[in-house]
């Protein structure tokens, strides 16, 4: 009996294949297998093995499998040093056996090693090594009939193939990630077919381990494809089957190696998709639950960023350069880079460049060796920051063109924009050669924006808003105001403007009688899905989304000039082409009447653009300084009723109603005249009054950006002249020669987003009325009692209600006006029901809230709902909210013409990345025009003896059954400001009708189903 591998079954008589040619191997083609077989040695290599006794061999073999074992503990706690030391003394062993399956799988295990220590090159070249070995080994095994032999070095190429697949997928080579995942999973079922007769039990998966860490793969592979709502949903999958397999003893150490995987993962995912807090606890769990272990130094170095952003920057230094110094000990050279080049970061976020270049060189050293070609790219925008900070342009654009030429070789268009935006931004700071860079900026900034509508999650989709999209649209129009080119910057503000409506619903998924479906978000199959890798929390509990806005047309007499570029887009970074259909950006114009259109952008500082109906090939575009807009708002935060964090409803009325607020006409004054000045720009005032003079009052039409969402434009002073200097807040008069308002010379509506699709509006019919309705389990005077009080029937709303019924019917039927308020079965059901028939209008008055903060789907209207109803909004007690995202979702898809929504800022859908909350879906449905409040309304409790709520709410029902609602409430606005003049007392006061607005969307010309 030979020593070693068994000997082959019958004698070596056939020739060698040519890949066996090169090659002696113990057990197959030595001499001592020739003299076993009888046959000519002399033919014949010696080799080490064949001098071996068979008791000094049984001994290295021993000691190779226990030398294997303690290597693999010391990688499982990522002790790369020590592994790595272990390794070497394995392979020096299989040299001596001659045991090429204890050689491949050393090296196999090698490649695991470097690859999570970031070595990359090492990783690619030991797991390629296998796998060539392994076409050899396979050949030999074939040629001398040793096909049990296989066994031996089946596993060793699965673990080289993984690591593959790990490189492949950070490359963006998601096809030979795949390809290798799926011809992993094939082998895997027919070991399990052969059974165990043929494969020992670690090759079998008998607890299922290695599919899930195949799964683990696969989410990484679905990110980089940019199917991010698959890689979500199918984490949490992955964590509730690990939970469950974690009882097991034989896979309990793997197991939790797993769970760290897919914790990480999830981490990462949110942290950029927005949920920093859950991203946190992810980290802080692995820091934990890893204590003394380089995984929870590498958590910490993801917490530490939170640490800066919170004021704590020394802190947050001292704790990752402690990651780092535990991730060196180890021997995690990769993460050691990534430690090095966060410290840098927030180096040079502190202005320390020197320092932060030192970082970023260190953590290129490291990524060089390594062969981390996306690392290095990070490298090079980092250090092309450093340079440009330091004014080196020349060496600024050096590494920035080849961090861009790195990215677009590799495909990962998300590098690629942001290689492209830091050389833009250099070059914008050098100043040289500005078409230059606005042929980079501009296309850039249009896919930075239409990359969004890639995210499902509203979370994912205001992150990259934030993160991404602002900061290139605010180079865009800082570059095109140097440039002189206000048309394409206001061409820019409207195509940004223009977005609002969630879509993605091709007919009602929630059953409002039934019971909530199962809402899942199924993963796209379109071969053009935009690959976002670098960004995206992927969950959502609605199907809906967010679409990108379509093909805008700029006036009767001219296209987009907007759209040459987009081609370029287009081209440059695989964006979807614009639909053929175009939709105008203006309204019809009234005769003899001139229309100002106002869209303002947040981008950095916000920007306006504005022209009129009259001369719409006219733009005007201006920048509002961040600072006056922050001042415009801190003055009107401390002035409106909406309670601030931590402040009761009473106390904000008290605050708006004090003497520096709405409680006095000087305090009010002030307000008005500080959100002027910072806010209306000369060109504006000095056009509006001129159009004024003409006799016909002229429509101020707005769409604010989310800064300015709260912001009663009819209020505003007038200036008449601007200062030369900063002034200090009793200077403000110096402006002023009167106490115009804008409200006093124009009408003022809401402009809708051109964006959002129309349905026609339900047929005429009775006016709807949902006044204050009851809420279950909600006391009338706690925070969801009663906002209008006790009634009878002498109060003005009753009998103004009594006289809509002496008129004729109203909805839901009633024999008096009492009977039409606090109503307990003002429900979804009744609402669904009252507007399946035709109506004219629907006035609610009640409770608005944003249920969740995050986007304005889950803005509500507080219905007399049962929290047993089926919806999407979390209860409240007994009560369950009736959200924007119930409204799209259920059979009420149509709205009467006419909305009115009085609660809570029920307007403030202006005031969220994504605008589509109550207000916008009642337009989306069919409603022409919907009035709505900007701030939260003090009920009349306020004013003893007055009942402010009550006349609003008449004056807009009054209005809404007019000829001319957008005038009629302006003219009762303006009453209500004479009478303030004429004597400012609380019940006259601003905060009750000021916040009063409309979005008038009558004369748009929009009405289409996306």
């Amino acid at each position: 009996m030979l020593v070693g591998m068994p000997p082959p079954q019958t004698p070596p008589d056939r020739p060698l294949p040519p890949e066996l040619s090169p090659a002696t191997s113990h057990g197959y083609n030595c001499r001592c297998v020739a003299r076993h077989f009888g046959l000519d040695p002399v033919r014949y290599d010696e080799v080490p093995a064949c001098s071996l006794s068979e008791s000094k061999y049984r001994k290295l073999l021993r000691e190779a499998a226990k030398v294997q074992d303690q290597a693999k503990r010391l990688a499982a706690v990522r002790n790369v040093a020590g592994a790595h030391r272990k390794y070497a003394r394995m392979r020096e062993i299989a040299r001596k056996l001659d045991r090429t399956d204890l050689e491949v799988a050393a090296v196999s295990d090698l490649a695991h090693v470097c690859y999570t220590a970031g070595d990359l090159r090492n990783a690619r070249q030991c797991a390629e090594a296998v796998l060539q070995v392994f076409k050899v080994s396979t050949a030999a095994i074939v040629h001398f009939g040793q096909y049990a032999e296989v066994r031996m070095i089946e596993g060793s190429r699965e673990v080289a193939e993984r690591v593959l697949i790990s490189l492949a997928t950070e490359e963006g080579d998601v096809a030979k990630a795949r390809e290798l995942i799926a011809g992993q999973r094939r082998r895997a079922a027919f070991r399990k077919e052969a059974g165990p007769e043929q494969y020992p039990p670690e090759l079998l998966d008998i607890h299922g381990s290695d599919e899930m860490e195949l799964r683990i793969f696969d989410v990484r592979v679905q990110i980089a494809a940019g199917d991010l709502a698959g890689a979500r949903v199918a984490l949490e999958e992955i964590l509730a089957a690990l939970e469950a397999m974690a009882e097991i003893d034989e896979v309990r150490e793997r197991v939790i190696q797993q769970q760290a995987m897919a914790r990480a993962e999830r981490a990462r995912i949110r942290q950029a998709g927005g949920e920093d807090a859950d991203a946190r606890a992810d980290l802080l769990r692995l820091s934990a639950q890893h204590a003394s272990a380089p995984m929870a130094a590498k958590a910490d170095i993801g917490l530490a960023e939170g640490r800066a952003l919170a004021g704590d920057f020394p802190g947050a230094v001292a704790a990752i350069v402690a990651a780092r110094d535990e991730l060196a000990a180890a021997g995690l050279t990769g993460d050691v880079a990534e430690a090095s080049h966060a410290l840098g970061t927030l180096l040079l976020y502190t202005g320390d460049v020197t320092q932060a270049r030192e970082q970023f060189e260190h953590a290129k050293t490291i990524r060089t060796a390594n062969g981390d070609v996306p690392g290095l790219r990070l490298v090079d925008t980092a250090l092309a920051r450093c340079a440009a900070a330091e004014g080196d342009w020349a060496t600024a654009e050096d590494y920035a063109t080849r961090a861009r030429e790195s990215a677009r070789a590799s495909g990962d268009w998300s590098d690629y924009l942001h290689t492209d935006f830091v050389a833009a931004t250099i070059g914008f700071a050098r100043g040289e050669d500005l078409r230059a860079v606005l042929d980079l900026a501009l296309p850039l900034t249009l896919a930075a924006a239409e990359y969004r509508f890639e995210f499902v999650s509203p979370p994912a989709r205001t992150a990259w808003a934030r993160d991404i999209a602002a900061p290139t649209m605010g180079l865009t129009l800082a570059l095109l105001a140097q440039l002189k080119e206000p048309r394409l910057a206001a061409e820019l503000i409207e195509r940004t403007c223009a977005v609002g409506a969630y879509t993605g619903v091709e007919g009602p998924s929630l059953d409002l009688t039934g019971t909530l479906p199962s809402l899942e978000i199924l993963p796209s199959t379109e071969d053009d899905r935009l690959p976002l890798a670098a960004l995206g929390s992927v969950t959502s509990s609605l199907p809906l989304r967010l679409a990108p806005p379509p093909a805008l047309r700029w006036s009767p007499s001219s296209p987009m000039e907007l759209d040459r570029w987009h081609r370029l887009a287009t081209e440059r970074y695989r964006l979807p082409r614009l639909a053929a259909e175009t939709v105008e950006t203006w309204p019809a114009a009234q005769p003899g009447r001139e229309t100002f259109l106002l869209r303002f952008a947040d981008a950095g500082h916000t920007f306006l653009t504005w022209r009129t109906t009259e001369d719409l090939d006219t733009v005007h575009t201006h920048p509002l300084d961040f600072a006056l807009v922050g001042t415009a708002r801190e003055y009107l935060d401390a002035a409106s009723p909406t309670p601030h964090e931590g402040e009761s409803v009473a106390g904000a009325v008290r605050r708006s109603l004090s003497e520096e607020a709405f409680g006095s006409l000087a305090g009010e004054q002030r307000l008005a005249r500080v959100l002027a000045l910072n806010l209306l720009p000369a060109d504006l005032v000095e056009r509006l009054r001129r159009a004024a003079d003409g006799g016909n009052r002229p429509l101020l039409r707005v769409q604010p950006s989310p800064s300015l969402a709260g912001i009663p434009w009819g209020l505003l002073a007038l200036p008449d002249r601007r200062a030369d200097r900063v002034l200090d807040i009793g200077e403000l008069g110096i402006c002023f020669d009167s106490d115009d308002r804008v409200l006093d010379i124009a009408d003022v509506s809401l402009l809708a987003p051109a964006g959002i699709p129309r349905r026609p509006p339900t047929a005429d019919g009775p006016p709807v009325y949902l006044l204050d309705p009851r809420i279950p389990g909600q006391s009338a005077f706690g925070d969801l009692g009663s906002v209008l009080g006790k009634q009878d029937t002498t109060s003005p709303l009753i009998r103004h209600l009594d006289a809509r019924l002496a008129d004729g019917p109203v909805l839901p039927a009633a024999a008096r006006g009492l009977d039409l308020v606090r109503r307990t079965d003002t429900d979804r059901r009744l609402l669904a029901s009252l507007l399946s028939e035709p109506c004219s209008r629907l006035v609610f008055v009640g409770h608005v809230s944003r249920v969740r903060d995050e986007y304005g789907a889950q803005t509500a209207l507080h219905l007399s709902c049962s929290a047993d109803l089926p919806g999407t909004a979390e209860p409240i007690g007994a009560h369950r909210p009736y959200t924007a995202a119930d409204l799209a979702l259920s059979e009420v898809d149509t709205m009467p013409a006419r909305v009115a929504l009085i609660g809570c800022a029920s307007a403030g859908d202006f005031g969220l990345a994504e605008p589509f909350g109550v207000l916008l879906a009642a337009v989306a449905a069919g409603a022409g025009l919907v009035a709505a409040t900007v701030w939260a309304l003090p009920t009349s409790a306020a004013v003893p003896g007055a009942d402010p709520m009550a006349e609003l709410v008449i004056a807009v029902d009054t209005a809404l059954a007019g000829e001319d609602p957008v005038s009629e409430l302006n003219a009762w606005q303006r009453s209500r400001l004479a009478r303030w003049r004429e004597n400012p007392e609380p019940a006259a006061s601003p905060v009750f009708w000021a916040p009063l607005t409309c979005l008038d969307a009558t004369d748009d010309g929009k009405t289409w189903v996306r």
